[in-house]
């Protein structure tokens, strides 16, 4: 069964902050000056961070860019330098990669960097929502993948920061549902390059209408 060990396993997430969300390292003075020179600015960095299965941070990439190189790097940079991981584990209990792949938005004006605007990995299309929702709920999963990237297990993700929604549990196994069996993840490299087994973060969104 695909959600059987679902509690065997889990993401890295911060051990240096109060949240357990790496955004929750940013601050509004990290924007950079070059930024608030421009005026007005609403950017947004998708950011993959790897994890090694001893807790250190392999890479930080942009995975789409906010069009602006410099902001990508500067943004993966903050990520290595601050963020205080702890070791992603498999079904096991036994230490693996984590993949924690999140947006980082940067703005000028009333906003903080590091607030929600997702891209979700998978949007699904459905006749009704779960009573007290609105026209749409985003559900955060962790997938444990194989190394050529196929589900294993799947159970929800810690809710993001500033993350204020409710909260609809009975979405969770059908974003499970869905996004295993039409998601193929991108599995880390090792050392050697070689492909490996991991725990990653996805994101569906359900939306009312066709």
């Amino acid at each position: 069964m695909l959600f059987a060990l679902a509690a065997h396993f889990s993401l890295p997430t911060p051990t240096n902050t109060r949240i357990a969300d790496v955004r929750a390292i940013f601050t509004a003075d990290d924007v950079p000056a070059y930024l608030v020179d421009q005026g007005e600015v609403d950017r947004t960095v998708y950011t993959r961070t790897t994890v090694r299965p001893d807790g250190s941070t392999q890479s930080c990439v942009a995975e789409a860019s906010s069009g602006d190189q410099k902001l990508d790097a500067y943004t993966c940079a903050l990520i290595i330098r601050r963020a205080k991981l702890s070791t992603a584990r498999w079904l096991d209990g036994s230490a693996a990669y984590g993949v924690i792949r999140l947006p980082v938005r940067w703005t000028v004006g009333d906003s903080v960097p590091g607030s929600r605007e997702d891209v979700p990995d998978l949007v699904l299309s459905v006749n009704h929502l779960p009573k007290g929702a609105n026209a749409f709920v985003d559900v955060d999963l962790q997938i444990a993948a194989d190394e050529k990237g196929h589900a294993v297990s799947c159970t929800e993700w810690a809710p993001p920061i500033n993350d204020y929604g409710k909260h609809f549990s009975e979405l969770v196994p059908i974003a499970c549902q869905q996004a295993t069996a039409s998601l193929v993840l991108t599995p880390p490299l090792d050392t050697s390059g070689k492909p490996v087994r991991s725990v990653q973060s996805v994101s569906v969104h359900f939306k009312l209408g066709q």
